[in-house]
């Protein structure tokens, strides 16, 4: 909350002259990109922006009765009966990943939880390995480490043993490195050799089908706004179809939706 009310203060210290936009971020953890874009805006004098963090029914709620222009949320949080506009502008994914040694293909949601908050688990349970499993994963802030704690049970949390590194990229590097290992981040289309991602609950994470979150832990990001937006909302949204918004997407380590 500390980082979301600096930002309104921030972009608020910002503001020049005309309309206000007024953004409410739903994500769980905060969304990198459209706060981003946001900031820059407000800097350059391009647009007056207030931004804060909501939950997802206060945020839709907010903007029913126009109290909020945009909300930042994932897909599935959207209302049943939404009668505004929703465009979806990248992807959010928790993918695991094993040694290219080892003899497990895929797991459940429920086995991959045990693994990951039990003091001591071992190979033997899951595949035909059976020494003990070395743990490895994002550490919190970082991406994929939000979507982690939403994927573990209520009341649960990682293992103490479970070792944790500042980017996916180094714990793919440790997971190839050691035979024994399994990591979680986010999904890497450049994976290095001496790892493979593993299917979850059936389903294996590649491009087709994180892009279309069919793969069961990938998630769409959108912006909603109402069924006849203001021009200081339309302006904003021109700005997220630009080159600098997908570069913000891809430094998240989020995957983009083209429009």
């Amino acid at each position: 909350m500390k980082l979301f009310s600096i930002v309104v203060l921030l972009l608020t210290a910002a503001l020049l002259s005309g309309a206000e936009l007024r953004i409410a971020d739903a994500i769980p953890g905060g969304d990198a990109p459209v706060r981003q874009l946001a900031l820059r805006e407000a800097f350059a004098g391009r647009q007056q922006i207030q931004y804060q963090h909501e939950k997802a029914p206060e945020a839709f709620a907010g903007l029913a009765e126009g109290k909020y222009d945009l909300v930042v949320a994932e897909l599935p949080d959207r209302p049943e009966k939404f009668p505004g506009n929703c465009r979806i502008y990248a992807v959010d994914s928790l993918v695991f990943y094993v040694n290219v040694t080892n003899t497990l293909e895929g797991a459940k949601s429920a086995q991959l939880r045990d693994i990951f908050t039990q003091q001591q688990p071992n190979w033997q349970d899951y595949s035909f390995l059976s020494t003990g499993i070395q743990r490895y994963g994002v550490k919190a802030g970082k991406p994929g480490a939000a979507r982690m704690a939403h994927f573990l049970p209520r009341s649960s949390v990682l293992a103490e043993e479970v070792k944790k590194f500042g980017s996916t990229a180094e714990v793919l590097a440790m997971t190839g490195a050691n035979p024994d290992a399994i990591g979680f981040g986010v999904y890497a289309s450049s994976a290095p050799v001496q790892v493979r991602l593993l299917a979850v609950d059936g389903v294996e994470p590649n491009m087709k089908t994180v892009a279309e979150a069919t793969y069961p832990l990938a998630v769409k990001r959108a912006v909603f706004s109402s069924a006849d937006p203001s021009a200081e909302t339309r302006r904003f949204l021109k700005e997220m179809d630009k080159a600098d918004f997908r570069d913000f997407i891809l430094n998240a380590e989020l995957l983009p939706v083209e429009k």
